[in-house]
């Protein structure tokens, strides 16, 4: 017989929990569950069910986000576009698999898969699913051991060919086209009710690992003005000082020439680069789907990287903004914190900004297979109120996201977000 097994829903400190036993789950949506704490019974012999237990949770969520933080930041990972047909890394690794299957019934070794082959020569474990574990090992193999060449359908190919067509695959799958169904663009849905907020407050920011242009088709759809660190002339060409510029109106009538800041404006940054990104000369340039777009992909180097321009203006940025001292919310939507760099600037603010709030939110918190630094996290959460982890996908968050309002300072215990080295 199986053991019952709670999990939860959502934590917010030692007294703000929802637990659930036994649930069961289909896409991260809640289908069913065994029983529901806390519940409070209306009736003797009343059962909880799974809308008793969305409701309490989102009640709960709903209170937290309705304060009015000062500064709202939003950090979004993959787990944010797969919501609308982005890939998951598992999917990017099926597809690579895909391409590199045995075609030629002549091949040597007809029962051992391409990928497989290509495993073995960097030694990487074929049944470690880890794109990117996989593709930091051809790079170092490149690196230390020459340009090695594969025999894949009797053909011998350069280990850093396979990298660009593994890269082109990652490039296609995450030119995510825009929503037709507007009520189902998360993306839309959210910024549509953040940027409501008061012009006097600063200006919403959008820090994403993803390099598709959901943000930017969201933009459009709001008709609301992006300042994404480009020119507002053409080619729009980057420059970091495009983020220290605002929209305002300028009326003549005035008998005082103050600001008079615009409605919808929100700061986008794009920490790992995106499909619409390419490098002319020393200038990054927007330009339509271009042959080799500027993007940080998925391996070990990324983090070298990070230190380029323009990615290390962005993560200035997000470091900056972090450290703000004076009511400062960083949402997390679809990220497992597993990106080194991006754990630091949030460990440095969690340990030392005493107005720092962090909230994520992620269907699979509960999952054994997270990371060292998400059970970390997860740890915390069950101390304080400061932080927030909710079990809930980008959709239904979105959709349920309330208005903003105001809230207390709390001493918040130190973290540590070191994820576990993984084994090779």
């Amino acid at each position: 017989m199986e053991k019952d097994k709670w999990e939860y829903l959502l934590i917010n400190g030692k007294f703000k929990t929802v637990e659930v036993k036994n649930p069961k789950f289909d896409k991260g949506i809640l289908n069913s569950i065994k029983d529901l704490r806390p519940f409070n019974k209306k009736e003797e012999g009343d059962k909880p069910t799974v809308q008793d237990a969305q409701i309490l949770k989102r009640e709960i969520y709903s209170s937290f986000f309705r304060k009015p933080f000062k500064n709202f930041l939003i950090l979004t990972g993959a787990g944010a576009s797969m919501d609308v047909g982005g890939p998951s890394m598992k999917t990017l690794w099926n597809l690579a698999d895909k391409k590199y299957q045995v075609k030629d019934p002549l091949e040597i070794n007809p029962d051992e898969n391409g990928l497989e082959k290509i495993c073995k020569e960097v030694k990487h474990d074929y049944t470690d699913t880890n794109l990117e574990t996989l593709l930091s090992k051809i790079e170092g193999t490149i690196h230390f051991n020459d340009d090695l060449e594969v025999e894949l359908n009797n053909q011998e190919v350069k280990l850093s060919k396979i990298r660009e067509e593994v890269f082109k695959i990652i490039k296609t799958e995450c030119s995510i086209l825009c929503p037709t169904d507007a009520t189902k663009f998360p993306h839309k849905v959210l910024l549509e009710k953040l940027l409501q907020r008061k012009v006097t407050s600063p200006r919403i920011k959008v820090f994403t690992l993803n390099y598709d242009l959901l943000f930017e088709y969201a933009s459009e759809k709001l008709n609301a003005i992006m300042i994404d660190g480009f020119s507002f002339t053409f080619p729009r060409t980057f420059s970091g000082r495009y983020f220290d510029y605002d929209i305002v109106q300028r009326e003549n009538s005035k008998v005082q020439e103050e600001d008079n800041f615009i409605q919808r404006v929100f700061h986008l940054h794009k920490l790992h680069g995106s499909v619409n990104w390419e490098r002319n000369g020393d200038k990054t340039i927007i330009k339509d789907n271009p042959k080799k777009p500027l993007m940080v992909y998925p391996r070990e180097a990324k983090y070298e990287d990070s230190y380029d321009q323009p990615f290390f203006e962005m993560m200035a940025r997000f470091q900056r903004n972090l450290r703000i001292n004076n009511d400062t919310l960083l949402l997390c939507i679809g990220y497992s914190f597993n990106d080194k760099h991006i754990n630091s600037a949030i460990e440095e603010a969690l340990n030392q900004n005493p107005s720092f709030r962090l909230a994520i939110i992620d269907p699979g918190f509960n999952n054994e297979n997270a990371t060292s630094s998400l059970k970390e996290i997860k740890r915390l959460a069950l101390q304080t109120e400061r932080v927030i982890m909710v079990n809930e996908t980008f959709s239904d968050f979105a959709d349920y996201f309330p208005e903003i309002g105001t809230y207390e300072n709390n001493d918040l215990p130190t973290i540590n977000l070191r994820n576990e080295r993984t084994k090779d």
